[in-house]
């Protein structure tokens, strides 16, 4: 910078001199935002302002088309639809070797999409993967972060890849648990996140086939009820092997065997099978039924037996009895 001085008088010994006269102002310029995230094909709003007291023709310097707006001291640029990878505007004072450049970083970044196997069965080993499609500056972003969860807990996550998978041998339990696939992208000094949701579908043969009665053991002529229950997706379809088919009674879609008025013949193994297009299982009961020793008819007969047989002892002494009477009264 050049001063300019007054001299007031010189002496041999002592130069009096140089008062310095005003300096010209500082001149620069400021962007907001200078660092800007843009979706790829969004839009770009840059402001520029001048602090150059003796200039004041601004100007925005692209490569793609543009709107720019002016004021005193500052200029606006708006890009529409931004399709380019590598762009730094730059704004400038006209008449001037003064200039500010913007950074834009342009990203794509599409929600996260999970992909599930196309079926799943309990017992076989699965996988689950859920890749991100983001680019930053034309190329795939190492600050990247993407995560797979469920019921709260991380399942898998990966750091500076656009892709995380999950391995797992399926269970019935896992049917209809929801997936949370969560993806965060940092770029420039913006944190973007997004996420993608899917339900498990899990196909499993019968399994947890359970056969109950009231009771274990029944007597001759009693009406008792036989109970099956099995899980399976999807719902397995039950049938029956029993001991006997006379005066049974199926009901609830197979699910309980009534006996009416027992015989012999329904004694036995009362076994469930449960089927369905994944597999097949089944479950099994032994019912007694009680025989007595003597038929319940055949008591009558015993007591009317009983019953003569000291009618007729009861009329023999009696006589016996007279006739003794009558030979000592004749004496």
């Amino acid at each position: 910078m050049t001063s300019h001085c007054l001299c007031l008088g010189l002496t041999p010994l002592v130069l009096l001199c140089c008062l310095p006269l005003a300096h010209p102002d500082p001149c620069g310029l400021s962007i907001v935002p200078k660092d800007l995230a843009v979706a790829f094909g969004g839009d770009v709003v840059l402001n520029c302002t001048s602090t150059c007291s003796s200039h004041t023709s601004l100007g925005w310097e692209t490569s793609v088309p543009k709107v720019t707006k002016e004021g005193t001291g500052w200029m606006s640029l708006h890009i529409s639809n931004l399709t380019e990878w590598d762009l730094k505007p730059l704004c400038f004072v006209s008449s001037t070797d003064i200039t500010e450049k913007a950074r834009l970083h342009v990203y794509r970044f599409s929600p996260p999409e999970i992909h599930l196997g196309a079926e799943m069965v309990a017992g076989h080993q699965e996988r689950i993967t859920c890749n991100v499609s983001s680019l930053v500056s034309g190329s795939i972003p190492s600050d990247i972060n993407v995560t797979l969860s469920s019921r709260g807990s991380t399942l898998s996550e990966s750091r500076g890849s656009p892709a995380v998978g999950y391995s797992f041998v399926a269970q019935p339990t896992q049917h209809g648990q929801e997936i949370v696939c969560q993806a965060w992208l940092r770029v420039g000094h913006q944190v973007l996140s997004d996420s993608a949701r899917a339900t498990l579908h899990v196909w499993a043969p019968p399994h947890n086939v359970k056969v109950s009665v009231e009771r274990l053991q029944f007597g001759v002529g009693a009406n008792f009820t036989v109970w099956c229950s099995a899980k399976g997706n999807p719902p397995p379809k039950l049938r029956w092997e029993l001991p006997s088919n006379a005066s049974v009674e199926l009901s609830d879609r197979g699910q309980m065997v009534t006996v009416r008025s027992a015989q012999r013949a329904h004694n036995g193994t009362y076994r469930c099978l449960a089927q369905n297009s994944y597999g097949a299982s089944s479950g099994h009961i032994d019912v007694l039924i009680e025989v007595s020793t003597v038929p319940p008819r055949s008591w009558t007969v015993i007591v009317a037996v009983v019953l003569g047989v000291i009618v007729v002892l009861g009329g023999v002494a009696l006589g016996v009895w007279w006739l003794v009477r009558k030979c000592f009264m004749t004496s």
